[in-house]
C-alpha cells in the first residue's frame, strides 16, 4: 500500500515531507496513528493550485476607461 509522507522519518531508508513511501499496513500503522505517513489517494496527486503573485498589479477595469 502506498503512503505520502507527512514529516520526515527515518525507515528502511530517510523519508522526507512530500515523498511516497509502499509498505505494509501492519508495519507503519504506528506512523499512521502518529500522524506521519497518510494513506495516499487513489487517483492520484491532483496539482496543487497556483500560489498568488501578490506583486502582479490587478488589471484595469475595462468598462471604466
Amino acid at each position: 500500500m502506498n503512503y505520502d509522507v507527512r514529516r520526515e522519518h527515518q525507515g528502511d531508508r530517510f523519508y522526507r515531507q512530500g515523498d511516497t513511501r509502499s509498505a505494509d499496513p501492519s508495519t507503519v500503522a504506528h506512523l499512521v496513528r502518529s500522524g506521519v505517513l497518510v494513506e495516499a489517494a487513489k487517483g492520484g496527486r491532483k496539482a496543487e493550485p497556483k500560489p498568488e503573485n501578490k506583486a502582479e498589479p490587478k488589471p484595469s477595469n475595462k468598462a471604466g476607461s
